[in-house]
């Protein structure tokens, strides 16, 4: 599912989370585009509305059904954590 999220978000850098697992840099790299932390603080949206951009992103791609689906299914369930 990582490699499937670093398709759509190709400028994504992990370099500096050489220390996480997978899985954590998945959901850490999820949380951090719902909390919309690469934008200036006076023009992020919500995790509500990044979350619906991401969900269109994820179903206008070219991934198999299933990585759209896992990846929609990861982006539900952080958007709780938010």
């Amino acid at each position: 599912m990582f490699s499937a999220y670093q398709k759509l978000w190709v400028n994504r850098s992990f370099s500096n989370q050489d220390n996480l697992s997978v899985k954590e840099k998945l959901s850490y790299a999820i949380q951090k585009d719902l909390r919309d932390e690469m934008t200036h603080p006076r023009v992020r949206k919500s995790p509500e509305v990044k979350y619906e951009l991401a969900v269109q992103r994820i179903n206008n791609s070219s991934l198999a059904h299933s990585e759209q689906l896992a990846l929609i299914d990861l982006y539900t369930k952080l958007l709780r954590n938010c």
